[in-house]
């Protein structure tokens, strides 16, 4: 699966050897809903001796429509409503592959799997400096205050959603602790049971942070003993202490980070338009140390070859009595 190429916010390209012509891909838009009345979601329009406009309007009983205008040629694409209505989060995705000469464009909630779509023939490459003055806000006349982000990828889907650690999170290694963002492969880190172990792969991203996408902040000393942690939704954290045996009968278990939000001891995050990250993967599963915190290492591999966890994972549903049996920061310890 492709990676992200450009986000909002980011006026550079996040891959090196984009082309200067982006053939086909996929542009990517999450709102905060709901949207009750019609907008303009986004107005980028730049006038010259080659023209250029992409304007996206969303209406909840008329459908999306876009108009991409690259000179003296204008391409419309539309989706027919009514649209699927919710509170939270939509992703709009506009597809396009000129060889083929299709495109196809997606609007969905991303938590419920409830989508429409529709498609259609001849559609505009997009030029990537195009894309670049859009992500850097170069052109924009208008942009809705629920329009949370947007980012274009030259593969079909949007990047899954993937667990990350942030650049400055402390490691434990064998001289001591370091930022997570100066680890390369072959450096030796502290795990849970103070073994050590060799970094296998690490893995720098650009993501978006906000929606569907937004991290987590776990905050001192609830979690890490002095500091306040920056990790994905789904970054596994392990927990322990007489509250787990009790719930759950084993001394150490797994818990995806937005799992364990409450509003103060661990908060989504989404204060930023784009986070730097890592993903440090040790070969195997293991906890890497972190000020007194424990975060499950990471797999860079194909997702077939990713190993079976060493501990159990709750379940969303299994977070909530925990959560409420250590109460906001009551003693509260991860692992």
């Amino acid at each position: 699966m492709a990676d992200w190429i450009a986000l909002s916010d980011r006026a550079e390209p996040l891959e090196p050897d984009t082309p200067a012509l982006l053939m086909q891909g996929a542009l990517v838009m999450e709102l905060a809903l709901p949207l009750e009345v019609p907008c303009v979601l986004l107005d980028y329009r730049l006038t010259g001796a080659e023209p250029r406009a992409l304007s996206v309007f969303h209406d909840p009983k008329m459908g999306i429509g876009i108009l991409h205008r690259q000179g003296e040629r204008l391409v419309r694409h539309t989706l027919p409503g009514p649209l699927p209505r919710d509170i939270g989060i939509a992703r709009l995705i506009l597809r396009w592959d000129a060889p083929a000469r299709t495109w196809g464009l997606r609007y969905e909630l991303p938590e419920s799997g409830v989508f429409v779509d529709s498609c259609g023939v001849n559609p505009l490459p997009l030029p990537l400096a195009d894309l670049l003055a859009l992500c850097g806000g170069i052109g924009i006349t208008q942009r809705h205050p629920a329009l949370l982000w947007f980012g274009a990828t030259r593969g079909e889907n949007p990047p899954e959603r993937a667990p990350w650690i942030g650049l400055r999170t402390p490691v434990a290694t064998a001289m001591g602790y370091c930022p997570a963002g100066t680890l390369k492969p072959g450096d030796v880190v502290l795990t849970a049971d103070g073994g050590a172990r060799a970094v296998q792969s690490v893995r720098k991203m650009d993501l978006p942070s906000r929606g569907f996408f937004a991290p987590v902040l776990l905050r001192g000393p609830y979690f890490a003993d002095r500091t306040d942690l920056l990790v994905s939704a789904d970054q596994l954290i392990a927990l322990s202490g007489p509250e787990v045996e009790y719930l759950f009968a084993e001394d150490e278990v797994l818990a995806e980070a937005r799992h364990l939000t409450d509003g103060w001891s661990a908060l989504f995050d989404d204060r930023r338009a784009v986070t730097s990250c890592v993903s440090i993967d040790l070969g195997s599963p293991d906890l890497l140390q972190s000020d007194g915190c424990l975060l499950a290492s990471h797999h860079n591999g194909p997702l077939a070859s990713r190993p079976p966890l060493l501990r159990r994972l709750l379940h969303s549903y299994e977070a909530v009595p925990l959560l409420a049996l250590l109460g906001r920061g009551n003693g509260r310890r991860a692992a």
